[in-house]
């Protein structure tokens, strides 16, 4: 909800030829059989990574729909979505709990076995730091690309995307229902 609010709310403010870019994640393929419209706030059952999955899928959905109502009233502005890649921060801890994770910023000493010891390296080689995972926000926010509109990047590429992340009806759907839950009307 907090990209669909804040960006309504922003909306009257953005100038002619504007961008709003959303990150999303590659993660969004956690739901690759698209969102279960009865459980967007896991009612039903709640899963980190699913619950994870789920919120990246809605920000593609919200940023294609987003797309194809300005495209139709003609106002010149672009929404585009991306994934940052595997990035170096503290994310980790939302998903796999406070009490197992350490603060990679931290100077407290980390609790771990030996294969997470193991594992350590290998994690740090195959993620970014913090600044290259900002590179295709930076870029794609700095007019970069051209027809970019309603399309998904990663490492400043046109990324393709599978179906349940081209749902146009589940896109409009979970509009409407983001207006209701948010308590926004998203006008354009």
């Amino acid at each position: 909800m907090g990209h669909f609010a804040l960006t309504s709310l922003m909306f009257p403010l953005l100038n002619k030829g504007a961008r709003v870019v959303n990150v999303s994640s590659a993660a969004h393929m956690i739901v690759a059989n698209g969102l279960d419209m009865d459980n967007l706030n896991a009612e039903k059952e709640y899963k980190p990574w699913d619950a994870y999955g789920r919120s990246k899928m809605e920000n593609i959905l919200f940023t294609k729909e987003l797309q194809r109502r300005v495209d139709e009233a003609g106002v010149d502005v672009t929404a585009v979505s991306l994934h940052p890649g595997a990035v170096r921060t503290d994310l980790a801890r939302y998903i796999i709990g406070e009490d197992k994770f350490v603060s990679m910023n931290s100077n407290e000493k980390p609790k771990i076995d030996a294969a997470a010891l193991v594992a350590l390296p290998v994690g740090v080689y195959f993620t970014k730091a913090v600044d290259r995972g900002a590179s295709s926000q930076i870029w794609l926010s700095s007019f970069q690309g051209d027809s970019v509109g309603g399309k998904f990047f990663q490492n400043m590429k046109e990324v393709k995307l599978g179906p349940a992340a081209c749902d146009m009806v589940k896109a409009k759907q979970l509009w409407e229902i983001s207006e209701k839950l948010s308590g926004v009307e998203f006008k354009i």
